[in-house]
């Protein structure tokens, strides 16, 4: 008879062998490409000796075809939950060394699962996508992607489509691309909060190369349609562009420490050794007081926010609008703010787009956003108005998430607040608990000849040197109407500060607002943020 010894000796005999994924050849090859294992990734992304492993016995279902008598330990992904800076994470990461990470019943049942747990526990979920898409034999096999799982109506396969809307807004969500990411493979990490890609190796698209060429009968390369610079430059689809494995998981961990475990929850607060009373001489040179000279809005966030650290999302994407997370007396915020080194500072579609959905994730979490303001408004484009994707449309995106978010929210006026440009990046009127103007701020709500047109039109048509006097007149707008005191005296902000002292302003505003009740609003299902 078999005591327990021998039972354990077993039990550890076929968790070694089926420890390392797929065989030699497989892993070397995973290496050859320059890639991590899938185990090399859970090791690296958790906490050591944290990790525990969930489903490490699942088999593939049968299908019918020869790929039943194949192993395939794990059905090609890991899946667990650990510590990642001491706080409780769950992952899944896809196995390429085990049929290319390919998708099936059983592994997306697996995923869905992990998902729907992250959900009802309020733990963040981490996704490490290395997959060829969906396993043919299961598509067409006997079990058809039709696994229940627990709390689903759909199968294991709509499992993992399923979840990540409902995780949404619950749980926060990273997805990152570290190799292949085709068709199924990519729908469900792509609904995730963040996406961090790497360079050369991840290909995110809805159909592989051969497939368009079959369809369309032209030849494209993985990295035209699917590139990991592609989305970071051109369709926003990516966060993060880092250039390897341990960059993306090191990324990875360093974003969740700006996030809370869950909605019901307040991010972490981090001592980061910075003087919250620290004033900065450098921001009296820093921006220009002309307003046609560019600056890096860069410049002024380091000197403000703890220890000059900035965690900047989408950076190659609509440059001319900045977004990221940074600490101020260790507290996370999210930060938005205008660049006028790119395209002038000017608020254009994808710009909208990108403040928008920063502005809502940060609401979803709990995180104070903070504005700085330098835009002269929208990018004055022909392009821009008969855009199939909208200017209008999109333009009010970004005045939808202030007005709906009920997060503390402190905007600060740097310079130019011209136009509907004031109205995109937030008002007083518009829900910003704080607003505070720079002496250098230039707030024109029209352009100032139109407006000496009409408020001296008699004056102007009368006059010896009807051009002098229209020249006089502008500049007597502008000097009193385009102050930063006109503005303070009608209440457009609550203080005109020295720019040397915007972090502790800054510092003393989030602390007062720490306890922001919120606001009474009608009960709804949802909005519909404009599209």
């Amino acid at each position: 008879m078999t005591d327990m010894r021998d039972r354990v000796k077993e039990l550890e005999e076929r968790r070694r062998k089926l420890q390392p994924g797929g065989g030699p050849a497989d892993i070397e090859k995973q290496h050859g490409r320059g890639k991590l294992t899938a185990w090399e990734r859970i090791e690296k992304l958790f906490d050591p000796g944290t990790f525990q492993e969930i489903g490490i016995w699942t088999q593939p279902m049968k299908t019918g075809f020869d790929i039943d008598d194949r192993e395939l330990p794990r059905d090609s992904v890991i899946v667990g939950y650990g510590e990642v800076n001491g706080r409780d994470v769950y992952a899944y990461a896809h196995d390429f060394t085990v049929l290319a990470g390919t998708q099936s019943t059983i592994q997306n049942s697996k995923v869905a699962r992990a998902m729907e747990q992250a959900m009802e526990e309020g733990i963040p979920l981490v996704g490490m996508v290395d997959s060829g898409a969906i396993r043919i034999h299961d598509l067409f096999g006997r079990s058809g992607f039709k696994v229940p799982v627990r709390g689903s109506p759909v199968g294991g396969g709509g499992g993992f489509m399923y979840y990540p809307p409902l995780m949404s807004g619950v749980v926060p969500h990273i997805s990152l691309m570290l190799g292949p990411c085709y068709a199924g493979s990519a729908y469900s990490p792509i609904m995730a909060d963040f996406v961090i890609m790497r360079r050369n190796i991840a290909f995110m698209s809805v159909a592989s190369p051969p497939i368009l060429k079959a369809v369309t009968f032209v030849d494209v390369t993985e990295e035209e349609i699917g590139g990991a610079l592609l989305h970071s430059e051109i369709t926003g689809s990516n966060d993060l562009l880092v250039d390897s494995d341990e960059e993306a998981i090191e990324a990875c961990r360093e974003l969740l420490t700006f996030l809370p475990s869950n909605w019901k929850e307040k991010p972490p607060v981090v001592e980061t050794g910075d003087d919250p009373k620290r004033a900065e001489e450098k921001l009296l040179d820093l921006v220009p007081t002309e307003v046609t000279q560019p600056y890096d809005m860069h410049e002024v966030l380091s000197l403000i926010v703890d220890n000059g650290h900035f965690f900047e999302l989408q950076a190659l994407y609509a440059p001319n609008m900045i977004i990221g997370f940074a600490r101020l007396a260790g507290q996370s915020v999210g930060i938005v703010a205008n660049n006028p080194a790119v395209g002038d500072g000017c608020v254009d579609v994808n710009s909208s787009d990108k403040q928008a959905r920063f502005i809502r994730f940060c609401d979803c979490y709990n995180i104070p956003v903070i504005t700085l303001v330098d835009t002269p408004g929208f990018l004055p484009s022909l392009d821009q108005e008969q855009s199939r994707d909208g200017l209008e449309r999109n333009a009010a995106k970004p005045v939808f998430a202030i007005c709906e978010s009920t997060v503390p929210k402190i905007t600060v006026y740097i310079r130019r607040v011209w136009g509907a440009g004031r109205l995109v990046m937030g008002t007083e009127r518009m829900g910003c608990d704080a607003v505070y103007a720079w002496p250098s701020a230039d707030i024109r709500v029209e352009g100032f000849d139109r407006a000496a047109d009409a408020l001296y039109k008699a004056e102007i048509e009368t006059a010896e040197n009807p051009e002098e006097m229209r020249r006089e007149l502008m500049q007597k707008v502008h000097d009193e109407y385009a102050s930063p005191y006109h503005l303070a005296g009608i209440q457009g902000t609550d203080d005109i500060i020295d720019p040397r002292q915007t972090r502790p302003v800054l510092i003393n505003t989030l602390k007062r607002l720490s306890k922001k009740l919120e606001p009474s609003r009608p009960w709804r299902k949802h909005s519909l943020i404009p599209l």
